[in-house]
């Protein structure tokens, strides 16, 4: 059973963007929660609404998107009601960002130790307490030691130099030092590391999910790629055209999964062997004019004519794992 209040509740929202073409479903009463210290990896395609998603949580939706229905609830406090004076406090305190590309993250004219400690003194009111030449004295010491839990190579050094002067995964992990310097109660990873060789990645991943575990932070992670979203997450949502289609926790979806969508994410995912996994025909659909019912139908091998005439509901199959797809109606009574 899920707790009876999460950290964070997504109830029913609904998105919609004004484009030139039309207004344009992007989400479409999605449902999410995740748990104190809990794991979470939101999983699907480009395009298919998981970054709005992110940016909705974080009150950073660009101007034509219109938050038409639902709410976001963080600790209790629908986030949708707050002023931008407001979310402007809870960013990086309580709630953080880990971006997908370093290289336009961090800024290129401030040295690595300069960034983190206007973050800091950001947080404790630029030293109002302190004199301003001891409270960055403090934040530095802070600072070091953060470089230092992420792993970060001579972290005193590496205060004083540029973004430019490190390597791809040095400033991948200056990006972590930044979200979790300021102990957030919630991390949002959005794809880190894609552009970085496999390896490393993998290194910097499966460091940032023993990070967030030991700290006792939520994250939500979000990716295109099953195999990374098995690695770091302890439930995963599959999303699909601005729609959970499947809900496990991730070691179950691995064993079995429910949703035909699923089911192709996992064939897509590269074998060890070489080869190149099977990719799904088709493309997500139109969001001005999606399929009227279930917006996977089109693409669905298994498609059926209720799936062209009926919205599958997202229900519980089997305990704490839930799926939207007329081939499973639901638990036996």
């Amino acid at each position: 059973m899920r707790p009876v209040e999460p950290l964070l509740a997504v109830r029913n929202l609904t998105i919609d963007f004004h484009l030139f073409e039309g207004r344009a479903q992007v989400i479409n009463g999605i449902d999410l929660e995740i748990a104190r210290g809990e794991s979470v990896a939101l999983v699907g395609e480009t395009g298919c609404g998981k970054s709005v998603t992110a940016k909705a949580i974080l009150g950073l939706l660009p101007p034509n998107a219109e938050v038409v229905s639902g709410r976001i609830l963080f600790a209790g406090r629908d986030l949708l009601t707050l002023s931008p004076g407001e979310f402007q406090q809870l960013r990086g305190r309580r709630i953080a960002m880990i971006f997908q590309d370093p290289s336009t993250a961090l800024n290129p004219v401030f040295t690595v130790g300069e960034q983190l400690q206007d973050v800091l003194l950001q947080r404790d009111g630029g030293g109002r307490t302190w004199s301003r030449t001891r409270a960055r004295r403090a934040a530095r010491g802070r600072c070091v030691e953060m470089l230092r839990v992420v792993r970060l190579p001579d972290p005193e050094g590496s205060l004083a130099r540029y973004p430019a002067e490190l390597s791809g995964g040095m400033r991948q992990r200056v990006l972590i030092a930044l979200a979790l310097i300021q102990n957030p109660e919630l991390v949002i990873a959005d794809e880190p590391g894609t552009a970085l060789d496999v390896s490393i990645q993998d290194q910097i991943l499966l460091e940032l999910r023993d990070l967030v575990r030991t700290r006792g932070t939520s994250m939500l992670y979000i990716t295109h790629n099953l195999g990374v979203a098995r690695m770091v997450s302890d439930r995963i949502y599959v999303m699909y055209a601005g729609e959970i289609a499947e809900i496990a926790p991730t070691q179950r979806l691995f064993t079995g999964q429910l949703h035909p969508y699923a089911q192709g994410l996992l064939a897509a995912i590269p074998r060890l062997t070489g080869t190149i996994g099977e990719g799904i025909e088709g493309r997500i659909p139109d969001y001005v004019t999606p399929p009227p019912a279930c917006r996977f139908e089109p693409r669905c091998p298994f498609r059926m004519a209720v799936c062209r005439e009926v919205r599958p509901l997202l229900i519980e199959a089997e305990p704490d794992r839930s799926v939207a797809c007329h081939l499973h109606p639901g638990p036996k009574t």
